[in-house]
């Protein structure tokens, strides 16, 4: 295909030197053909040099606004506007194939159809000339693009197949993007089009974007129509490759297209085993996207395909766990073809549950260690087990103690080689070289205070209140019920931890940094006291009250209260799970959910405090 070079100079003077008369643009916008007539013959206007700055002329603007009555009334006055071009180096049939105006588009066609071998005379300028005679529609763009390709890249179909049925010959061109017609219809899922370029009997081109195929380019796209269409008359694009390396199969594979990967896997079972320049065969690719319908295919496909392998080594599990959510991962772990794979270390000698251990993977973890066939005691290239990998680290997370948790309920074991090894794995996350220690040991103070003054308040408003007649005046009703009992025991170790707590951390913030450390682990322990003490003196308190009216309630109320700590946990365990992504914005929505409840309460504090205080006139 021919490309217009238009040179930058040469449009600045067209640009200074042929301005278009706005009446001429009002014209050819609106669609007044009559007007348009009538100034170009009183005004002896010539159209080829009513221009405006972008070069356009009075058919650029027709084409962009389909007026096809003042296209017709141009094409008699100046057909030669056919053959003029914008700054861009689009022709009129450039924009009007864009724009998808497939009226206009026709009456462009019929006049170059009509002029392809006349000789037309101007009617401004008395001047004859061979107007059609360069084949106006096969020319491109500075961008390479025919008016075939323009159509194309907006999905005009109707305007697409009116030209190939003018020049099939258009099917047989190259933007500068190394597009050919065929590529994009496929990638666009323009059947019809693709159908109509196979059945014009003449040569096309097949190249796409970056080496790629038409294949590539509806298995992308995810037709299966195009798909088969292209193996039924291209059988030979089905080995070709990208630049990247990479086959058809490759691309459906990172899509939900599995019906196309069927089709191509039956079509060649080789393909699964072409690997692209990253080492990645199409198998890894559906892991690596998240297709475990398209994996589980391949492996009922190719059995074997799990023994492949990466440029690092890596097999499928490995890439599972380093890319995918539990759902591929137990997928995965279900097929039988890759039980073999569980103990299988990569080039760096890490085997899955190293890999799991390092990325912190605790539901990971968790899935392999119940198989109960992985080896815990295989080392990795830096002598390392799974358990040595779970205790490295400065800084130690809450995931960490988990997945370390896991590995020893199992009977995992250090390597015993590096008997001098000292490991300073710590239980809690307060000696974190990130923790902020006075910033939790005010907030411990503030929760404290407050566990006190509530089970302060509790001890004096007994469930059931006092008995108000004599002789037991001031005598507590409910005193003989195990409940009330349990309840003030209860609310008495809440208000002593909690009083502890709130002294303590009081000499804690005067002392220096490894005291207020040591005070925040022993506080915390405290505040856990506190908290399950809070919970059985609450339901202990409301069992006592109800219990004789209402016996369903209270066990109701007693079972909500108990699975409280069961619930913590659960979700404490589903949080690590998590990616570190989700973690750290959990942490950071829970820490501005707590100060602004803090917030709101020393708020109100300072409120009551205030109206409190005696006014002054």
């Amino acid at each position: 295909m021919e490309s217009l070079q238009v040179p930058s100079i040469q449009m600045e003077k067209v640009e200074r030197e042929n301005i278009m008369d706005p009446r001429i643009y009002r014209y050819a916008m609106s669609g007044d053909t009559n007007s348009m007539r009538e100034l170009v013959k009183e005004d002896q206007l010539d159209l080829t040099l009513q221009l405006t700055l972008q070069s356009n002329n009075a058919l650029h603007i027709v084409a962009q606004h389909d007026h096809c009555g003042v296209a017709k009334a141009l094409l008699v006055l100046s057909p030669s506007l056919l053959s003029k071009f914008n700054s861009d180096g689009d022709f009129p049939l450039h924009v009007a194939s864009r724009e998808g105006h497939m009226a206009l588009v026709k009456v462009l066609i019929d006049s170059l159809e009509k002029n392809l071998n006349e000789e037309v005379t101007d009617l401004e300028s008395n001047n004859t000339a061979r107007v059609a005679q360069e084949d106006v529609w096969l020319k491109s763009n500075l961008k390479g693009n025919t008016a075939l390709h323009e159509a194309l890249r907006f999905r005009r179909t109707k305007v697409a197949m009116a030209l190939l049925g003018f020049d099939p010959r258009l099917a047989d061109g190259l933007n500068h993007a190394g597009e050919s017609p065929l590529y994009l219809a496929c990638e666009l899922r323009m059947m019809v089009v693709v159908e109509c370029i196979f059945s014009c009997g003449s040569t096309f081109r097949i190249e796409g974007l970056n080496g790629r195929t038409p294949l590539h380019a509806s298995a992308s796209s995810k037709h299966f129509g195009i798909t088969q269409l292209l193996l039924k008359k291209l059988p030979y694009l089905i080995k070709q490759v990208d630049n990247s390396g990479r086959n058809a199969l490759h691309y459906s594979a990172c899509t939900k297209a599995t019906k196309i990967s069927r089709l191509l896997v039956k079509t060649d079972r080789t393909l699964t085993y072409v690997k692209d320049n990253e080492g990645l065969s199409p198998f890894f690719v559906a892991i690596h996207s998240g297709r475990p319908r398209t994996a589980c295919m391949i492996l009922d496909q190719c059995p074997d395909i799990g023994e492949v392998r990466d440029s690092c080594g890596r097999n499928a599990l490995h890439i599972t766990i380093t890319h995918n959510s539990l759902r591929m991962m137990k997928a995965l772990m279900k097929r039988p073809e890759l039980r073999g794979l569980l103990n299988k270390p990569d080039d760096d000698g890490n085997t899955p549950l190293h890999t799991a251990t390092k990325h912190q993977s605790c539901a990971k973890v968790k899935l392999i260690l119940d198989t109960k066939r992985v080896d815990l005691r295989a080392r990795n290239g830096e002598d390392h087990t799974a358990l040595d990998v779970s205790e490295l680290g400065s800084e130690i997370t809450l995931r960490q103690i988990l997945i370390r948790r896991f590995l020893l309920g199992q009977g995992a074991v250090r390597n015993q080689l590096q008997i001098h090894r000292q490991y300073l794995f710590n239980f809690h996350l307060l000696k974190r070289t990130g923790a902020d220690l006075k910033s939790f040991c005010k907030t411990m103070s503030f929760v404290a205070i407050l566990l006190a003054t509530i089970s302060f308040a509790a001890a004096f408003t007994l469930p059931g209140g006092y008995d108000g007649d004599d002789p037991n005046k001031g005598r507590a009703t409910l005193l003989k019920r195990f409940a009330l009992k349990i309840f003030l025991l209860f609310d008495t170790v809440t208000f002593c931890s909690s009083l502890t707590l709130a002294m303590l951390m009081t000499w804690g913030t005067l002392g220096d940094l490894a005291f207020l450390h040591s005070t925040a682990i022993w506080c915390d322990l405290l505040l856990w006291i506190s908290f399950h003490g809070s919970l059985v003196a609450f339901g202990t308190g409301v069992y006592a009250v109800i219990s004789d009216q209402c016996k369903w309630l209270a066990i109701v109320i007693l079972v909500m209260v108990c699975s409280v700590p069961f619930f913590r946990d659960w979700f404490i365990s589903r949080s690590s799970g998590m990616t570190p992504l989700a973690v750290r914005l959990q942490k950071s929505m829970f820490g501005q959910s707590v100060k602004r409840s803090i917030d709101i309460v020393q708020n109100t504090i300072s409120i009551r405090n205030t109206d409190s205080e005696p006014r002054t006139t």
